[in-house]
């Protein structure tokens, strides 16, 4: 039987024991999303004896903030916060995950200061608002907005990333029929829902 403490080797990565620190919104960040000095304590606490430690979900654009003082990942300027937090997270001995997150329909206008978006003009349980369905250019530049928040987590020194696509945010938006009803490639069948993801 597998201890709980035993080490783990990924692809060559060692993790020194099975003990996950899962991602947990802390509102921590700045109003900007940046990396704080109680938001490195509080991760710098929790990576103590643990194998892997799986930063809360970060905002990914702009238009995708779920919360006020939700950490982001946005911009190439937050960079250096975001190394000081992988940095303080390894030194503890623990592996360094983060994760991407779009709001979609759930981000509150008025927090990004706009109409939030969605797979279609549908709206999700725990919002008021109803989205604006994004176009195929769109959903484009989302995809290429988690390709760089992944490029700037890697150059921040983190082990990996991970994709949140679940609790109602953009990606599970995309997922289910109940808020997906386009009717081009990106909607109908399970596989085309699914288009985005892959």
């Amino acid at each position: 039987m597998t201890s709980l403490l035993e080490k783990l080797v990924v692809k060559g990565h060692v993790i020194r024991n099975r003990i996950v620190l899962p991602p947990m919104a802390t509102e921590l960040a700045s109003e900007r999303g940046e990396v704080t000095n109680a938001l490195l304590r509080h991760y710098k606490l929790r990576a103590r004896g643990t194998g892997i430690v799986i930063v809360e979900h970060t905002f990914i654009s702009e238009e995708g903030r779920r919360s006020k003082n939700q950490l982001g990942i946005y911009s190439d300027e937050l960079i250096s916060g975001l190394k000081r937090l992988a940095r303080t997270i390894k030194e503890e001995g623990a592996t360094a995950i983060i994760q991407l997150n779009h709001a979609g329909a759930k981000a509150p206008s008025e927090i990004i200061g706009r109409r939030p978006v969605g797979p279609s003009s549908v709206q999700v349980p725990g919002s008021e608002e109803i989205p604006k369905e994004l176009s195929r250019e769109e959903i484009e530049e989302i995809i290429e907005k988690f390709v760089n928040a992944a490029r700037r987590a890697m150059e921040a020194g983190f082990d990996g990333v991970e994709i949140h696509g679940a609790h109602g945010f953009l990606l599970s938006e995309f997922l289910s029929s109940l808020t997906n009803k386009r009717t081009d490639e990106y909607g109908g069948s399970l596989e085309n829902r699914m288009r985005l993801h892959l």
